[in-house]
């Protein structure tokens, strides 16, 4: 079978850039291939390795998780069912730590790295440490600071502040956990991310008052960056001007504090 016979039988099961992405992933190469290439045979190993794919990605899996891909930021992350996948709403983070241009950050729960990864190379005068409690994501998160050079200043295990010292820090990152497993809106494919980095008590909000606390018990001078689903800042932003830290912006899913 050829790319273009291949690419006509998956049409009807899944979208076609899917399918594009998909045999590009499993030849190892650009979609723009195709465009030149569409009458090359496949061998049946190609064939049979892109269709388990077609078949996973027709029950939802996300293309991220076939691929082992994902852009962030304009950048190539490798991504795997340890960590959530990156998405575009988090890249405002990057153009509001651009903007306050801190010494030091600390990143919590760090997943694939994309967040801490990407303001290094963005910032690379700036020190930057990162956490997460998963082992795991630490691993992925590991593999992409090495594939794109990125040279941070740590990369360790701990939960929320647990096992990390403040030090120098002038801004701290969370992209936490903040999904509430009642919400009638969630896709289906979402039941392929880890639940430890997707949902959190309290409505989704549990491990985000906690940081927010820790911090206010730990004296902490400085900003603070969270990522919430909209329906949930006017929550955050009261909870956290109760706990000391002022409300500075609202970007989107992103809110700015400052203690």
């Amino acid at each position: 079978m050829n790319v273009r016979s291949w690419l006509k039988k998956t049409k009807d099961i899944i979208p076609s850039l899917d399918a594009e992405l998909i045999l590009a992933h499993v030849l190892g190469v650009d979609r723009v291939f195709f465009v030149s290439h569409d009458l090359d045979e496949l061998t049946s190993e190609q064939e049979f390795a892109a269709d388990e794919l077609v078949k996973k990605r027709a029950n939802r899996m996300p293309l991220a998780y076939l691929t082992n891909y994902k852009e962030f930021y304009g950048r190539g992350f490798f991504v795997n069912e340890n960590v959530l996948i990156p998405r575009p709403e988090t890249e405002t983070i990057i153009d509001l730590a651009k903007e306050l241009s801190p010494k030091s950050i600390l990143e919590i729960g760090t997943g694939s790295g994309c967040i801490a990864i990407t303001t290094k190379l963005e910032l690379p005068d700036t020190k930057v440490r990162a956490v997460d409690i998963s082992e795991a994501a630490l691993a992925v998160a590991r593999h992409n600071a090495v594939r794109l050079e990125a040279k941070l200043d740590e990369l360790k295990l701990s939960d929320l502040l647990s096992n990390i010292s403040l030090d120098d820090t002038d801004l701290v990152i969370a992209n936490l956990p903040y999904v509430d497993k009642n919400w009638d809106f969630l896709s289906p494919e979402l039941a392929y991310e880890p639940e430890q980095a997707l949902f959190a008590n309290d409505n989704g909000l549990a491990l985000i008052k906690k940081l927010i606390l820790d911090l206010e018990a730990k004296d902490y001078h400085g900003y603070l960056m969270l990522e919430s689903d909209p329906s949930e800042q006017p929550a955050v932003i009261d909870f956290a001007g109760q706990h000391g830290a002022k409300h500075q912006k609202t970007a989107d899913f992103i809110t700015l504090f400052k203690y």
